[in-house]
């Protein structure tokens, strides 16, 4: 129980930050730590690095989604296609420097941006006319009546530059403190 104890706070604060964002979705819109759990667990961790980050997303979205209001059912299909996109870059910078993962990040924030707002495009039938007019308005404006899709990418930039450059730096600095002590038990 004592190794679980960290897993299970961790998820606890996951959970809750995905409720306090949905709560406050006009000025919190997509500031959340998922896209650089997916990216970052597995860059570093494989693919049981992306365990955590599917469990406590998949908890966690029909809560967000009933508070703001929308529908749970296939939609979710559209986000999972996104950090499964995030997932198979990161395969790319597994053992890299952590500078070039936290790039790779910044660009799996992008690929999923990219495809989550061209597939609501695709099949949100608010979208009646698909031509390259309303897809740029699904990336740059999005629907009206809601919050501009530009203000999710910039949130999303920050989120993703904030939680891997944490994720990264807690990585490393774990990682030297556990060869000190293997060069300690040496001494």
């Amino acid at each position: 129980m004592q190794r679980a104890l960290p897993v299970i706070v961790f998820a606890l604060v996951l959970i809750s930050a995905r409720i306090i964002g949905a709560l406050n979705s006009e000025s919190l819109g997509n500031l959340q730590p998922f896209g650089s759990l997916f990216f970052c667990g597995m860059a570093l961790f494989g693919s049981r690095g992306v365990i955590l980050a599917a469990a406590t997303w998949l908890l966690s979205y029909p809560i967000a989604s009933i508070i703001q209001g929308y529908p749970v059912g296939m939609e979710i299909l559209v986000p999972i296609i996104g950090f499964t996109a995030m997932v198979g870059l990161a395969n790319f910078f597994k053992s890299t420097s952590p500078l070039k993962t936290f790039t790779g990040s910044l660009i799996g924030a992008i690929v999923f941006y990219l495809i989550t707002n061209a597939l609501s495009w695709a099949f949100d039938p608010l979208y009646a006319t698909k031509s390259l007019a309303t897809l740029g308005q699904a990336l740059w404006t999005g629907l009206p009546g809601y919050a501009p899709t530009w203000l999710f990418f910039r949130n999303a930039m920050i989120a993703q530059a904030v939680f891997s450059g944490v994720f990264l730096a807690a990585t490393r600095t774990i990682s030297l403190s556990s060869e000190e002590k293997t060069t300690d038990a040496y001494s």
